[in-house]
């Protein structure tokens, strides 16, 4: 038997009834802070005025709200939290969480995390609340990465904080301490998503979740440190904006299910309705005189986005029946036009390195998992003790724990995952076309290809969103998705031996390589 089931906000039928949750357009507007650089011993105010970090101390609790900027925040507020908790037991208080970046191999498999504290707000419990941002815990690298320059530590501090603080107020933004926690607060503005929608159900987002694209890596050559490429660089400009701009996203207010979309047993006979936006699970035929696509490995059972049904029909794939699918018919709007801003932002601000992961994040926000909200405050009514390490102290305070797990309402998986798809499916078919043209590839990535350089056979004009980056000299490829050449390094899951081995060989050549 097959099951229907719909999902709609727009019914009076009663056995269609609203969903009991939904997201709302974000209305409250956040205070300008004025901001405060700190290093080592040494403040810097944005208004010029120079002072020391004992009368920041001293001076605190008269302090008005404030943001301040530094490396290693977590550390400085442990530094006031062992003052304060003397000075004004009653009354110093700090809100904060425990940061997990995954550290994930290019198969996909989690294999460890870099946790770090984060600070939410410090300061007095009915008197002043401040806030504190540090780069390393927002972006996961270090200042000079992420503001470059010539000048001191301090004032790049201050130049970063400032242009936080006044992109996120122009923008209606709380600013926070980690760049998923801003960058999620997109997925409410009322620009993109002017009217409440509906949450997407959380089973939903599961079986997407469990089909994400990931990586892709595709190496056509034996690796070896013995040969040597010269091949060009071709990526996607921005490729999760643009196809965040260009795919077909289904509405989560239309959202339905069809088939059996709890076991997959039966195979439903009939084939992809056109106009449909979402994931298939599909049976596929392969005719034999047609070579099998990379990213397609079986053909029963096979979940499939609808944006990349074209290219495996172009492949010569058939699809033989539905065993299930999750979408809609009706166009999500919101994402697109998030997209087409924060292109614009990027040719304002110039690709700095401060902004690009900030609007990139919004993606991955998407397929946040269902988690149970926790803080650790110094002081709280109830809660679990527990020690906070942030590097070279230690906080001690209260961790309060939400009852049950709860899925934020911004996610969506199915956007994800279809943003993915697409922009894997874009790297192939660019593959393909070109070894049709001739041209040999070494290497393929989610978002990028590698292709040998030949000096009889030009590259031919690319379209939208690619683009020709750069050319790799003394191109080496370590492992399936890691290679060093002159002018780009990529690493990704090499041990620390073997980069402290290949940097150097890099280096050689001349041109600092960029690490990624």
């Amino acid at each position: 038997m097959f099951h229907l089931l719909r999902v709609t906000m727009d019914t009076d039928s009663p056995l269609l009834q609203p969903a009991p949750r939904t997201v709302r357009p974000r209305t409250r507007q956040y205070r300008r802070l004025p901001v405060v650089a700190i290093s080592h011993d040494h403040t810097l105010s944005e208004d010029g005025e120079i002072g020391s970090v004992g009368t920041l101390i001293d001076t605190l609790h008269a302090a008005p709200p404030t943001l301040y900027v530094k490396v290693a925040a977590a550390d400085f507020v442990a530094e006031l939290d062992k003052y304060y908790a003397e000075w004004d037991a009653d009354h110093w208080q700090w809100r904060a969480s425990i940061h997990e970046r995954a550290i994930v191999r290019p198969d996909g498999l989690k294999v460890a995390a870099r946790v770090s504290t984060a600070i939410h707000y410090f300061g007095f419990k009915g008197g002043n609340y401040h806030k504190i941002i540090d780069p390393v815990t927002m972006y996961g690298h270090k200042l000079d990465t992420i503001w470059p320059g010539d000048q001191s530590a301090i004032e790049r501090l201050l130049a970063w904080g400032i242009t936080l603080r006044d992109f996120c107020h122009k923008n209606g933004l709380d600013i926070r301490p980690t760049i998923g926690s801003i960058s999620s607060q997109f997925l409410t503005d009322r620009r993109f998503y002017p009217r409440k929608r509906r949450k997407v159900p959380a089973a939903i987002n599961e079986r997407a979740r469990e089909n994400l694209p990931g990586n892709h890596y595709v190496l056509t050559v034996q690796p070896s440190s013995k040969r040597e490429f010269t091949a060009h660089y071709l990526d996607q400009h921005r490729a999760h904006h643009y196809h965040a701009r260009t795919a077909a996203l289904p509405d989560s207010n239309y959202l339905y299910a069809y088939g059996r979309f709890t076991d997959l047993e039966e195979c439903d006979l009939g084939i992809p309705v056109e106009g449909f936006y979402g994931l298939y699970c599909l049976d596929l035929e392969l005719p034999a005189r047609y070579r099998r696509s990379h990213w397609i490995t079986k053909t029963e059972r096979q979940f499939v986005y609808s944006n990349e049904l074209p290219h495996l029909e172009d492949l010569g794939y058939r699809v033989t029946g539905i065993r299930a699918a999750w979408g809609s018919r009706k166009q999500d709007t919101g994402l697109s036009k998030y997209a087409q801003w924060a292109g614009k932002q990027l040719d304002h601000y110039g690709d700095k390195p401060w902004i690009k992961p900030l609007l990139l994040a919004t993606y991955g926000t998407l397929a946040t998992r269902p988690t149970t909200a926790e803080a650790v405050f110094r002081m709280a009514r109830r809660g679990e003790p527990v020690d906070l390490f942030t590097g070279g102290r230690v906080m001690s305070g209260k961790r309060v724990t939400a009852p049950k797990k709860l899925e934020p309402g911004i996610a969506n998986v199915i956007h994800r995952g279809m943003i993915e798809a697409a922009t894997r499916s874009e790297s192939i078919g660019l593959a393909q076309w070109l070894t049709a043209q001739g041209h040999r590839i070494l290497s393929i990535y989610a978002d990028a290809v590698i292709v040998e350089h030949d000096d009889d056979l030009p590259l031919p004009s690319l379209l939208p969103p690619w683009r020709s980056k750069t050319t790799l000299n003394h191109l080496q490829f370590i492992s399936q998705q890691a290679f060093v050449s002159g002018e780009m390094t990529k690493l990704p899951g090499v041990t620390s031996e073997l980069r402290k081995y290949h940097l150097p060989l890099a280096r050689e050549h001349g041109t600092l390589p960029v690490l990624s």
